[in-house]
């Protein structure tokens, strides 16, 4: 004889519920008067004997019992919900990813042979929304650092060198510098995001960073094409640089480079159906960003004996 359990639909508001989205939320997700809502709360809590959330002011605040519901049945209520999206999207919808405007336009060229080589369907989006995971919008994102909530798992990919680099003549007529220590002479060009980076250049290289001429940009993309302009020097990073550097619009300043802390990671949701391809993807791009880095050092002959003895993690 088949035990007796709750609606489905009354576990799947329970939860709903439980992670904080208010009862009209949820009633506008699943087109339910947030009256209905509540009483389907009070069916379960009848079905169970025991009560899950406290109630105060018209709101549900959930209780000790509760939590441990929680516990046990989200999990399943999401293995419900990949084996269903897995049924009725199938295996060949395009996998869908999120990324930095600056990393897409270093990923693009190298899709095509991906696409070629897997017959896998990729469609990129330029954003730095979290909520794009979160929704479902797109399976991963390849994004640098970036607070993220528990819900979204971070795989590390690249804690990336920086070495400062410059158009072999800037736009004032000066000549690339050369030696670090002239580099705080000169105009400086950095991003708005991760602030900083410049300051902590400077420390890494035992410099002092006084009085230091800085313009930001909102993206590397915007910074390396204004350095490569002849507006000053700026710090490049693997990938994005790539092009300008392979192309001799930026030239290094020095053969020291710094990790000044910056990572770049893949990110996914551990709450959303996870796409079929992207352990695939995953261990593509892992390959590419590795060839983009070997590719950057090899193009400014760095000293790694003087990289290493300075390089934080």
């Amino acid at each position: 004889m088949l035990r007796k359990a709750p609606p489905l639909e009354s576990i799947e508001i329970f939860v709903a519920a439980a992670r904080g989205e208010s009862l009209r939320a949820v009633g506008r997700r699943l087109a339910l008067s947030p009256s209905a809502v509540s009483r389907r709360v009070a069916a379960l809590e009848q079905f169970l004997g025991r009560r899950l959330f406290d109630r105060a002011d018209q709101s549900l605040i959930l209780n000790a019992v509760g939590a441990r519901y929680l516990e046990d049945v989200a999990p399943a209520i999401r293995s419900i919900q990949y084996a269903t999206d897995a049924i009725r999207c199938g295996d060949d919808r395009p996998l869908r990813v999120a990324t930095s405007h600056s990393l897409a336009t270093w990923l693009l060229p190298h899709l095509a042979a991906f696409q070629r080589q897997t017959g896998i369907p990729v469609e990129i989006s330029a954003t730095r929304d979290v909520q794009t995971l979160a929704s479902g919008e797109v399976h991963l994102a390849f994004w640098g650092d970036l607070a993220v909530p528990p819900s979204i798992e971070a795989i590390h990919l690249l804690t990336p060198e920086a070495i400062p680099v410059c158009a072999p003549r800037l736009a004032d007529g000066r000549a690339a510098p050369q030696t670090e220590a002239e580099i705080s002479r000169y105009p400086l060009v950095s991003v708005r995001v991760p602030d900083g980076l410049w300051q902590r250049w400077f420390a890494m290289a035992g410099l002092e960073a006084r009085e230091l001429r800085l313009q930001s940009f909102d993206t590397q993309q915007l910074a390396y094409e204004a350095a490569a302009a002849g507006a000053g020097v700026t710090l490049a990073v693997p990938l994005a640089s790539n092009s300008f550097l392979a192309g001799k619009r930026l030239v290094a300043c020095t053969r020291r480079a710094f990790r000044l802390g910056v990572r770049y990671q893949l990110y996914r949701s551990i709450e959303r159906p996870m796409h079929p391809q992207v352990e695939i993807f995953t261990a593509w791009l892992r390959t590419q960003v590795d060839g983009s880095t070997a590719e950057f050092r090899n193009m400014l002959l760095l000293d790694d004996d003087a990289y290493y003895a300075r390089s934080a993690i």
